[in-house]
C-alpha cells in the first residue's frame, strides 16, 4: 500500500479505532448484532429495510432511496465476562506416586474481567446523485474480542503442579514433586533436561500478573447503489478494514508456541485488509413487501507479525466472509416488520476455527515441554502459530433477527427487536476461550427516534444480551487418566446507543 494512501486511511480509521477498541465480544460471535442505533433497535434486521446512511454495513443496495443525510452515533457498551480454570484435578501425590517427596496440585482460579465500559462510534453519509444513483461512505466498528483479568488464570491454576526434580534446583519442597518429579521417575527423563526446560519457563516474564487480549476491527465502506427500476436496486462496497490486536500474560504457553518471542506481551500490532460486499433489494406488491440480500467476501488482512507465534498461519487473522437475506413487510404506512437471516463463516480463518487442545494433547504437550522434548511418547501436536496451530475452535454460525418499526407520529418512531445467534464454539473449546468468551446467544433491543424538525433526528437504543455460560471437564485418558481440569466461560451484556442525523 502506498505511504500517502496508507496515511490517509489511517487518519480515517484510527479516529474510530481508538475509541472502538476494544469491543469485548460483540455478541454474534465477535461481530456486532447491527450497525447504527436504528438498525440495532430492530435487533439488527435491515437487509430489506434501510433507515440511515449506515445501511452499507448491512446491505449496500439498501442505500438507494435513503436520500441525502449524515448520521453519527456512539454506543456505550457494558459487557460482563467471566473466566475460570480449576486445575485441582491435576494432582501428583504420594498416594499414587510414592517417589514424590511432597504433593503438588493445580489450583482453582476464577475472575471477572475488568474493563466493562467501552465507547464505540460510527458514522455515515449518503448523497443522491440523481439518475437512480446514490453514493455514500460508512465507517463502523465490525466487532472485536477483549478480556482483562486482574489475575493470570492460566499461571495461577497450572503453575503450582509443575514441581521440581530431585536436584532441588528451584524453590519449594525438597525432593521431587509435581509433573517434574513424575517425568523424572515415571518417564525416566534426566533431571538436567527437566531443570533446563523448567528454568526457561519460570524465567519467562510473561507469566503474570494479569491476563487478556484485545482485538478491534473497523470497516471503511465507500458505497455506490443504483436503482435499476422504481422497485429494484443493487449496491457495491469495497471493504477496507483496519484491525488492531494485543495479548498479554500468555507466557505459560511459550513452550507450546512455534515462535515464543512472538506469542505474547508484544504491544499493539495492527493490520490493513480489503474485501468486497454486494447487495440487492427489491420492493413488491406496491411496496408492501421488500426483500434484500447481501454477500461479503473474506477480508484478506495483513498478518499480525508481532503475534506470529500465537495465531495460526504465522499470525494471519482475516475477517470471515458472511452473507444473508431479509424480508420486510409494510402492512401500513407507519408499521414495518422485518426479519433477517445471516451466516458468518468463521471457518474461513484458521486462527479462529482451528480447535484448541484436547486434554491428552494438552498433557502431552506439557510433558514434552517440561522434559525438553525428551519424554517418550509425548509431543506438541499443533504448535501455536503453525498452519494447524491451536485456535479458538469457532464454527460457522447462523444469526436470526426480527424487528418492528412503528412510526407513531411525524416526530416519534418506536422500535423493538430480537436477535439470536448460535454460540460459535462447543464446551470442549472453553480452555482458550477464557480469553474470548463470545458465547452470548439471545439479545433484546428497544429504542426510539425523535425528530424535532424535518431535517434532524435523535435516535436512542438499548440492548440487553442474556447471560450464557459453558463449563467443561478436560479428562485425560490412558497414561494421563489420573489428571483433569475444568474450565468455565460466561458473558452477559448491556448497551446504550445514541445517534444524531442531519438531512440535507
Amino acid at each position: 500500500m502506498k505511504p500517502i494512501l496508507k496515511r490517509t486511511l489511517t487518519t480515517v480509521a484510527v479516529a474510530a479505532a481508538l475509541v472502538a477498541a476494544p469491543l469485548a465480544n460483540a455478541t454474534n460471535g465477535y461481530f456486532k448484532i447491527g450497525y447504527g442505533a436504528k438498525n440495532r433497535g430492530m435487533g439488527g434486521a435491515g437487509m430489506a429495510f434501510a433507515q440511515d446512511a449506515l445501511a452499507p454495513a448491512v446491505n449496500p443496495a439498501a442505500l438507494a432511496g435513503v436520500g441525502n443525510r449524515f448520521d453519527a452515533g456512539a454506543e456505550i457498551f457494558n459487557p460482563q465476562r467471566e473466566g475460570g480454570l480449576d486445575a485441582s484435578g491435576m494432582l501428583v501425590d504420594a498416594a499414587r506416586f510414592p517417589f514424590v517427596a511432597a504433593d503438588a496440585q493445580g489450583q482453582n482460579a476464577a475472575a471477572d474481567s475488568g474493563a466493562t465500559i467501552f465507547a464505540i462510534p460510527n458514522f455515515g453519509i449518503s448523497r443522491d446523485m440523481g439518475g437512480g444513483l446514490t453514493m455514500g461512505l460508512a465507517v463502523v466498528a465490525n466487532g472485536g474480542m477483549n478480556t482483562r483479568y486482574n489475575q493470570n488464570l492460566y499461571t495461577n491454576a497450572l503453575a503450582p503442579v509443575i514441581g521440581q526434580t530431585s536436584s532441588n534446583l528451584f524453590p519449594g519442597t525438597t525432593g521431587p514433586s509435581g509433573f517434574a518429579g513424575l517425568l523424572e521417575f515415571g518417564f525416566g527423563v534426566p533431571a538436567a533436561n527437566i531443570d533446563a526446560a523448567e528454568g526457561q519457563l519460570l524465567s519467562n516474564p510473561n507469566l503474570g500478573p494479569s491476563l487478556g487480549v484485545n482485538l478491534s476491527q473497523v470497516l471503511i465502506l465507500p458505497t455506490i447503489a443504483y436503482q435499476m427500476t422504481s422497485s429494484q436496486s443493487i449496491g457495491f462496497s469495497p471493504v477496507i478494514a483496519y484491525q488492531r490486536f494485543r495479548a498479554y500474560g500468555l507466557g505459560l504457553f511459550a513452550a507450546l508456541s512455534s515462535d515464543a518471542s512472538h506469542l505474547t506481551n508484544n504491544g499493539d500490532d495492527d493490520a490493513w485488509g480489503y474485501g468486497a460486499r454486494i447487495g440487492y433489494q427489491g420492493n413488491f406488491f406496491n411496496g408492501m413487501v421488500s426483500i434484500g440480500a447481501a454477500y461479503t467476501s473474506k477480508v484478506n488482512m495483513e498478518k499480525f507479525d508481532n503475534y506470529s507465534g500465537l495465531f495460526a498461519e504465522n499470525g494471519d487473522f482475516d475477517i470471515p466472509s458472511n452473507y444473508g437475506a431479509g424480508l420486510a413487510i409494510h402492512p401500513t404506512s407507519s408499521l414495518t416488520i422485518a426479519a433477517d437471516w445471516s451466516r458468518i463463516n468463521y471457518s474461513d480463518v484458521a486462527a479462529i476455527n482451528n480447535p484448541g487442545p484436547t486434554a491428552d494433547q494438552f498433557f502431552s504437550g506439557l510433558a514434552f515441554a517440561l522434559s525438553g522434548g525428551t519424554a517418550p511418547g509425548t509431543s506438541i501436536s499443533n504448535p501455536l502459530g503453525t498452519n494447524n496451530g491451536y485456535g479458538f475452535g469457532w464454527d460457522d454460525i447462523n444469526v436470526y433477527k426480527v424487528g418492528v418499526n412503528y412510526m407513531y407520529s411525524s416526530k416519534w418512531t418506536f422500535r423493538a427487536g430480537y436477535n439470536h445467534a448460535d454460540s460459535p464454539y462447543d464446551r470442549d473449546q472453553t480452555l482458550f476461550n477464557i480469553l474470548a468468551p463470545g458465547l452470548v446467544e439471545d439479545h433484546v433491543t428497544a429504542g426510539f427516534t425523535y425528530s424535532p424538525t424535518p431535517s434532524s433526528e435523535l435516535t436512542v437504543t438499548y440492548m440487553h444480551a442474556f447471560r450464557n455460560s459453558e463449563k467443561y471437564t478436560y479428562q485425560g485418558t490412558g497414561g494421563f487418566a489420573p489428571f483433569s481440569f475444568k474450565t468455565q466461560n460466561a458473558m452477559s451484556q448491556n448497551a446504550l446507543e445514541a445517534s444524531y442525523a442531519w438531512k440535507f
